[in-house]
Order: structure tokens, then C-alpha cells, then sequence
């Protein structure tokens, strides 16, 4: 199975034994609201027909990983789906993991292991506008605003201006060459 880890953290594909885990997270508003395509309120039924269609190894830009801490407590999702030729990076944290550099730390292991490894030419992703925390983690690992457009919140059932962002390895590189720099950072 493949794994990835910090210090902190482990991540790997997200299982079915994952749903009621999933579930509680999702089934924060705070959360769901910040999402696209989740809708509130989330159900134990919506994690589990989300789980039947993730294989435990896709392609590198469909990979999605559950996030735990080394004592096994989930914290969130991070992963890629396609995006035209490109990985798109989509996450989110169970409100418990916020503000203690949770997301920042897994994105960067997942996006050190694209670049690594499989590779891309880039890597896209965007915010909420008004989601000041997730553009912060983008902002410290070197993504920059390429555009805005406008998303619907499917939680909301509203649509709102959302931030484009892309990521080149150099970028990604030369804002968080290794872990013990983005800690000194944030």
C-alpha cells in the first residue's frame, strides 16, 4: 500500500473502513462549506459511495490520501484528481486538526512525492476567497494566484469567488525545500 509520513503524520489511500471517520469530519458545516462538491448535511451514506469510488492506487493525479497522526487519529483528506493534463489539489481537516500546521505538513509530503517522483508540470488548485486559512497554506508552499473564477459551494448552495492557484517544482522548491523550513516559517 503505498504510504506517505512525517515526523507527525502518516497518510495513505483512504479505505472503507474510513467512512465513519470521513463522515464526522464532513458533517461539520465549517468544513463542508469550504468544499465544492460536498454536500450538507453529509451523511455515513455519502463517505461510503464516495469510498467505492476510490481505488487503493490510482493514477498520480486521481491519488487521494486519509490523513492520520502517528497515535492513528484521523485528521483529514489531501489528494489530486485530473484536472484537464494536470493534478488538481483538493483537502480538507476535521476542525479538531486546525490551526497547528496539520495541512501545510501533509501537502507538503504529498507534493514533495508528485514532484519526486511521478511528477508534473505543475500542480492547480484555488480557494474560497474567503477561506484566509487554506490560501495561507497554499501561500507557504509556494503556490501563486494565477486567476479568479467564480465556484459553487455545494454545502451552500451559493456560488462565491474562488481563487486560482498553480505550483511549479521550483516554486514549490524554493518556498519549502524541507520540512524544518516551512516550521520555521509558519
Amino acid at each position: 500500500m503505498l504510504k506517505l509520513a512525517t515526523d507527525r503524520l502518516y497518510m495513505r489511500p483512504p479505505q472503507m473502513d474510513d467512512a465513519a471517520v470521513i463522515t464526522a469530519a464532513l458533517s461539520h458545516y465549517e468544513v463542508a462549506k469550504n468544499l465544492a462538491f460536498v454536500p450538507h448535511p453529509y451523511a455515513l451514506e455519502d463517505a461510503v459511495v464516495w469510498l467505492e469510488k476510490q481505488p487503493a492506487l490510482a493514477h498520480p493525479y486521481d491519488q487521494k490520501f486519509a490523513i492520520f497522526t502517528h497515535e492513528d487519529e484521523f485528521c483529514g483528506m489531501t489528494g489530486f484528481t485530473h484536472k484537464g493534463d494536470l493534478p488538481s489539489l483538493g483537502y480538507y481537516l476535521h476542525p479538531d486538526a486546525w490551526g497547528k500546521g496539520v495541512m501545510t505538513e501533509a501537502n507538503w509530503a504529498l507534493i514533495k512525492w508528485l514532484f519526486d517522483g511521478p511528477g508534473a508540470p505543475k500542480i492547480v488548485s484555488g480557494v474560497f476567497d474567503y477561506n484566509v486559512a487554506s490560501f495561507r497554506v497554499q501561500q507557504k508552499l509556494g503556490f501563486q494566484t494565477v486567476g479568479q473564477s467564480v465556484m459553487q459551494s455545494l454545502a451552500q448552495n451559493k456560488e462565491f469567488a474562488h481563487i486560482d492557484t498553480e505550483l511549479t517544482k521550483d516554486a514549490f522548491e524554493k518556498a519549502a525545500p524541507n520540512l524544518a523550513a516551512l516550521r520555521n516559517e509558519t
